[in-house]
């Protein structure tokens, strides 16, 4: 059996950025960005004091939480809710809020980016995809709602130390992979040949995820991220779709409902 051709993740990065220096790219970073931040105003007005009161009630079971919290009340602060407790909602909520921006940025900004980006760098590779509206809109909610779960879920493990780095990470990189892997080749692929990308190039949309996670951790980058992950696994994705067709790995199946069944 043929081995996946290799396909650059350093190559996405280069090319994501060059289109991302585009003036309609440039300007479609603005778009998911004011998303993110009416629904940050709104999270943080009405979900601040049901989420704190929770993750406070959460960590009292914890019996170094309580050791520590007793300690620091010697230093002034009544209990530990008084900062830690809140600043982990404020970052929940900003998550949350970021997640927002990302779907945005994924059903509004995503098609410019196909035609930017497939008209100009990728014209040899033919719209072979099916049902694009409806498959991108399914992803978006699956993926905006595991991480919405999965965020909070995990929140009360922000309190152990460190571990609110290692949580950020996986998250973003779930997040920025997840979100734009399946978007940016179904308007290319057959239903087989997604199939094919998306199992053999997993490694890479991580790789590239967790990247784009990490930048995100830098102050006020995390505000292109949403685009710029879009752009980069975009033409990740279009990149592999190309390489799989010039070595003819996939062959057509009819039976597309069993491979349907088979996407990850």
């Amino acid at each position: 059996m043929k081995q996946p051709p290799y396909v650059s993740v350093a190559a996405a990065f280069s090319k994501g950025l060059a289109t991302q220096m585009r003036p309609s790219m440039l300007f479609a970073v603005v778009l998911p960005f004011v998303i993110a931040l009416i629904t940050a105003v709104i999270l943080l007005v009405f979900a601040w004091g049901p989420l704190d009161n929770w993750l406070d009630n959460t960590a009292m079971h914890w019996g170094w939480f309580q050791s520590v919290s007793t300690r620091l009340s010697g230093w002034g602060f009544v209990t530990m809710s008084d900062w830690l407790t809140g600043v982990l909602t404020f970052v929940a909520l900003l998550a949350v809020s970021g997640i927002a921006g990302l779907a945005a940025a994924a059903i509004l900004v995503m098609p410019l980016a196909l035609k930017v980006i497939g008209d100009g760098s990728y014209p040899d590779v033919q719209k072979k995809g099916e049902n694009a509206t409806v498959t991108s809109l399914a992803n978006t909610v699956k993926v905006s709602t595991i991480f919405v779960v999965g965020w909070l879920i995990t929140l009360p493990l922000w309190l152990i130390p460190f571990a609110g780095i290692a949580l950020s990470l996986f998250w973003g990189a779930y997040a920025f992979s997840h979100m734009t892997r399946l978007d940016a080749i179904v308007e290319h692929a057959t239903l087989e040949e997604r199939v094919y990308v998306l199992r053999h190039y997993s490694r890479g949309f991580w790789l590239i995820g967790l990247i784009c996670a990490a930048i995100a951790l830098i102050p006020f980058a995390g505000f292109v991220m949403p685009v710029f992950s879009i752009l980069v696994c975009t033409h990740y994705g279009l990149m592999a779709v190309k390489a799989v067709r010039a070595q003819q790995l996939v062959a057509p199946v009819e039976n597309s409902p069993a491979q349907a069944k088979r996407l990850p």
